[in-house]
């Protein structure tokens, strides 16, 4: 468990045991590769290989092959749990994140827009899924997506000390930037692999959860 920082909103709440952790990325993504569960809670692939053959026997979660993949989904049981692991989780933290609430709306709204123009050419008259062939209007893109980062990576870091999984969110953001800046076009906007959109998609769901609102009610 993370220290409390100086500039963090509210108190840091008691540790979240691990399993919930697990049940709480389920219940927000439904069937999750192992890997990415792993990656979502910030821990080793071999603790949550052991947290989940446990989950299992308890007949909370279900672990299926899908080609050289293993996925974790949450059984009837399991999303029962789950629905009180979020309940819990937004009596815990519900303050510290409504403290952002306002500042991370507007940089989602933001977000979109760049991932909008990452994948869609809209400075045409018609618009055209982007090529990328042209250097100059993605290294325009990048720039402000590097600039939204920034004001993220600082919001991220106040929630940073609630839950590892704010620090993992935080990792991977940067990751993906980097690798975005270093000429990985997958790494803005890929679904297929960890992305900036991918993070930025779990975060958003995240927050929802907490503050106990659907995906869309904060962009009415």
């Amino acid at each position: 468990m993370h220290a409390a920082r100086d500039d963090a909103p509210g108190e840091s709440p008691a540790e979240q045991p691990f399993a919930d952790a697990l049940l709480f990325q389920l219940a927000l993504r439904g069937a999750v590769r192992v890997q990415d569960l792993a990656a979502a809670v910030g821990a080793a692939d071999a603790e949550v290989v052991a947290s989940v053959s446990v989950l299992e026997e308890q007949g909370l979660v279900l672990r299926r092959a899908r080609g050289a993949d293993q996925h974790v989904s949450a059984t009837p049981l399991g999303r029962e749990r789950a629905g009180a692991v979020i309940r819990s989780e937004g009596v815990a933290l519900r303050p510290g994140v409504a403290a952002i609430d306002a500042e991370f709306s507007a940089l989602n709204r933001r977000v979109k827009q760049i991932l909008l123009r990452w994948q869609v050419r809209t400075d045409r008259p018609t618009q055209a899924p982007n090529d990328h062939s042209d250097v100059r209007y993605d290294r325009g893109v990048l720039a402000e997506l590097r600039d939204v980062h920034g004001a993220a990576d600082d919001l991220l870091g106040r929630l940073e000390p609630l839950r590892p999984r704010y620090a993992s969110l935080r990792r991977r953001l940067r990751a993906a930037l980097a690798r975005a800046l270093a000429g990985d076009q997958r790494a803005v906007a890929g679904i297929t692999g960890d992305s900036f959109h991918t993070a930025w998609w779990e975060l958003h769901a995240d927050l929802l959860a907490i503050l106990g609102r659907a995906r869309g009610e904060d962009e009415v």
